[in-house]
């Protein structure tokens, strides 16, 4: 029982993609049948590409934080001023604006510059800020779970991409194959019409 449907199926997909012994079938519609397999193909191919991507941006992103934490430390520093509120004052996140601020580096010199902090915090405060190993404030190395996140959006964003690409051509090279499609029918009935009016005139 299950083998006859299995062999039904088979029948019907062949029939669908043109590989039939039909004689209604022509050339375009085994072409298109192959256009169709292609992208099928095409779009589980697509799949683990998009994962190997995601995988390799968070090998690279982990890399990269190790190489930050291992250059550079936590410092910190003392705002000059009170830090910008963030115009969206409502909001359940915490908002970051930049503040002026002075620090001392590790080779023992003091800077002055924009560091960011929460939005609304006090001039005169001390708050926390990491460091290169020049001593210039930076953006602190990115934990394991951002590099995930990251990681994660840059395999879907591949993945979207992709399947775009290949929806894009698929319906390109749909277009031409309908037009051929349409040319040979019309070359064809060029033929066969003069013949089906001498025989009903």
């Amino acid at each position: 029982m299950i083998r006859r449907r299995v062999r039904r199926l088979a029948l019907l997909v062949a029939r669908r993609l043109g590989w039939s012994r039909n004689p209604m079938c022509r050339v375009w519609d085994r072409v298109e049948g192959l256009l169709i397999v292609g992208v099928v193909v095409a779009a589980l191919v697509a799949v683990p590409l998009a994962v190997s991507v995601g995988r390799t941006a968070y090998d690279t992103g982990i890399q990269n934080a190790a190489v930050q934490m291992a250059s550079g430390h936590w410092g910190q520093a003392r705002l000059l001023q009170t830090a910008p509120n963030s115009a969206v004052s409502d909001t359940p996140n915490v908002m970051t604006s930049l503040a002026r601020a002075r620090w001392e580096t590790p080779a023992g010199t003091w800077r002055v510059g924009d560091v960011p902090v929460r939005a609304g915090t006090p001039q005169g405060s001390s708050v926390r800020v990491w460091m290169n190993a020049s001593g210039q404030v930076t953006r602190p190395p990115l934990r394991p779970a951002q590099v995930s996140d990251r990681a994660v959006a840059t395999g879907v964003t591949t993945l979207m991409a992709m399947e775009l690409g290949v929806t894009l051509v698929y319906l390109l090279l749909r277009w031409l194959i309908d037009r051929r499609r349409l040319a040979a029918w019309e070359e064809e009935w060029a033929r066969v019409a003069p013949r089906w009016t001498r025989k009903y005139h």
